[in-house]
């Protein structure tokens, strides 16, 4: 198991050019000890769906990889239904990308927003 499949993420989809929507279902795996979600499985959510999405966009002879994630935990949610991620690519460049999420709970409100810089690399393999 990956750790896609162990945060229980959707696959990601493109919803125009520079924006995309994705779904991380939350269970017991997410939670904190005080029983909320734990602001690294967002991180870790907002830093898969961007690299996943980027890869998208750029030709297959490179690959974007995590270079910086930053995040504001605005509200505690429990660990039930999902969190939606709409993503805007705020910066395509040869060599850097970085998207913005919001992230929204099932009533639509905004639990954390997180920023993401990709550095665009050669895949050499």
């Amino acid at each position: 198991m990956n750790l896609i499949e162990s945060l229980q993420i959707e696959a990601p989809r493109m919803t125009s050019d520079t924006t995309c929507i994705a779904k991380m279902y939350l269970g017991d795996f997410h939670k904190q000890p005080q029983g909320y979600l734990n602001g690294g499985a967002t991180l870790a959510f907002a830093e898969i769906i961007s690299g996943m999405m980027s890869n998208e966009l750029i030709g297959p002879d490179k690959f974007g990889v995590g270079q910086s994630v930053t995040a504001n935990h605005l509200r505690p949610v429990r660990c039930e239904g999902a969190l939606t991620a709409h993503g805007t690519l705020l910066v395509k460049g040869k060599t850097s990308h970085v998207w913005r999420f919001d992230m929204l709970d099932d009533a639509e409100r905004l639990i954390s927003q997180v920023t993401v810089t990709l550095a665009i690399v050669d895949f050499d393999w």
